[in-house]
């Protein structure tokens, strides 16, 4: 992932739980993406369609498109 991520965007992401209905989740960008300062892994927080909110590693991100 290159740059910041924009408020709004559309995130597409690899949901690696066996529990998944599908493999694949699309959810909206609704902050910047969040550096854990102990082991710098991304996490960007999203809301999904049930408007549940998520927090999702970067590393899992397939696709952004932007707003």
């Amino acid at each position: 992932m290159t740059g910041h991520l924009e408020r709004g965007a559309v995130v597409t992401y690899f949901a690696p739980s066996p529990f998944a209905e599908v493999a694949f989740r699309r959810a909206v960008a609704i902050g910047p993406e969040i550096a854990d300062p102990r082991t710098n892994t991304l996490w960007i927080p999203l809301i999904r369609r049930d408007l549940s909110v998520d927090m999702v590693m970067a590393n899992l991100v397939v696709d952004i498109a932007p707003v």
